[in-house]
């Protein structure tokens, strides 16, 4: 798998930003793995699972039968970036009103902690991502959109659902 990943941005200091984190151990995973060499694209339901960890950041293989979605949620206190290795994926952000970016393969997404969205493979096949969280991932907060607000659902906590 080759993807194109964006050169770290510019600093005012030394210290790295989680999704300046999450985006190199991405990278340095890809350099060494091919996830997509495990995936079973036969798999009825979107299905994630902890692939391990590399430079501080927990790496996540997804995948997204035709339909599937995340809903809106966040990442609690980490920030992220994540890269399409098959199919694409449609990207809703949330910024006061949803705003939407189709991300094909070789795409990579990077996004802080403040980051809310909603992922959906709106495709007729597979896709599949592999996504980095910086710290490592420990809580996501749910959302619903009721009447052009999104309004907190449920708070989610590392090892109870996933």
């Amino acid at each position: 798998m080759t993807a194109t990943f964006p050169a770290p941005a510019a600093r005012a200091t030394a210290r790295a930003t989680g999704d300046d984190v999450a985006r190199d151990a991405l990278a340095d995973y890809l350099a060494t793995h091919d996830p997509l060499a495990t995936v079973d694209l036969t798999v009825p339901e979107r299905t994630w699972v902890r692939i391990g960890s590399v430079s501080s950041a927990d790496i996540w293989l997804i995948t997204w039968p035709a339909g599937s979605s995340t809903g809106w949620h966040d990442h609690g206190s980490a920030s992220g970036a994540f890269v399409t290795l098959a199919g694409q994926l449609t990207e809703y952000v949330w910024t006061g009103v949803a705003t939407a970016s189709t991300l094909g393969e070789r795409a990579v997404r990077e996004f802080d902690g403040s980051h809310i969205h909603d992922v959906i493979n709106h495709g007729t096949t597979t896709a599949v991502s592999l996504h980095a969280y910086a710290p490592s991932l420990a809580a996501m907060t749910r959302y619903e959109l009721v009447r052009g607000r999104l309004q907190v659902t449920s708070v989610e906590q590392r090892g109870e659902s996933w």
